[in-house]
Formats: structure tokens, sequence, C-alpha cells
């Protein structure tokens, strides 16, 4: 099997505003991750993080390097590692992001890649790409609808 995921998702909002979702540490926060590190420039990190549940100290975290800063069209995060509070990492990946403007707003194109084919990583991959539906919902709600992730 392809260890490429893609998904995507129309926003009616223009390219500029829905890139900077995903670059703006108070946007990251309201749709995306409850805490971030972002560096919005060639070579910047681009680390996210999220709580395994409300009461506990540890959790999941996502970090790479901004390979290309493109504003309102497209950034590439290389080197990206997956990491699970049981200790199980993934990567280097590679996740692309791409912004087209279309008459009706903005069509949004994440593609992740470099996924490995072990068992671990066949796993993993086969829930990113309903993680990434479930994102990119959570993204059109913030970005239309002013709708952030609960608790925020």
């Amino acid at each position: 099997m392809d260890g490429t995921v893609t998904r995507d998702v129309l926003v009616g909002v223009s390219p500029e505003r829905a890139f900077d979702a995903f670059v703006e540490l108070s946007d990251v926060l309201a749709w995306l991750a409850d805490g971030a590190v972002i560096g919005p420039r060639p070579g910047g990190n681009w680390g996210l993080g999220w709580y395994a549940d409300q009461d506990s100290g540890s959790g999941y975290s996502s970090i790479g390097q901004f390979e290309v800063f493109d504003p309102g069209h497209r950034f590439v995060v290389a080197s990206l590692m997956f990491s699970t509070p049981e200790g199980e990492s993934f990567g280097p990946m590679r996740l692309v992001v791409e912004f087209e403007k279309v008459p009706e707003g903005t069509c949004v194109r994440v593609t992740q890649s470099g996924l490995n084919e072990s068992a671990a990583g066949a796993a993993y991959r086969d829930r990113l790409g309903p993680g990434w539906e479930r994102m990119l919902k959570d993204l059109k709600g913030w970005l239309e609808e002013g709708r952030k992730l609960p608790g925020r």
C-alpha cells in the first residue's frame, strides 16, 4: 500500500486566511492543538502537542521544520516526527499543505507522506486519513463559524 495520505476541504475564506490558520499560534490553539511552537519561516519549527486526556501530563506530539514557507500558497514540513504517550515514534515524514483559490473560497489540500510500512506504521497510516478529515472539519468550523475546540 502507498504510504501517502491526502485529504482536502473547501473553506469560505481567502487562501491567506486559511494559511494563517496553520501558522498563527492563536489560530492553531483554537482549532488544531493543545500546544504549539511555530517558527513561521523556512527552517523554523512546526511543533504541535495534544494531551492524551485532560487529566494527563502526557500526550502526543508532532514536530518538523518548514522546508517551504510560501504564505497564502503552500508550506512543506520536512523531517516530521509523530510521537505517542506510549513511546511510539513515526517518521521522518513530509507534510505538504496547499491553498488553492477557488470561486467559493479556498481548497486546502493536505498530503502526508513517508509513512513506513511496518505493522505499527500501517496502523498509524490507517488512523491518519480519518484524523485529517476530523482536523479539516475543525478547520472549516473555525474559519467559517469561529467554532473552537472544546475547552478553548
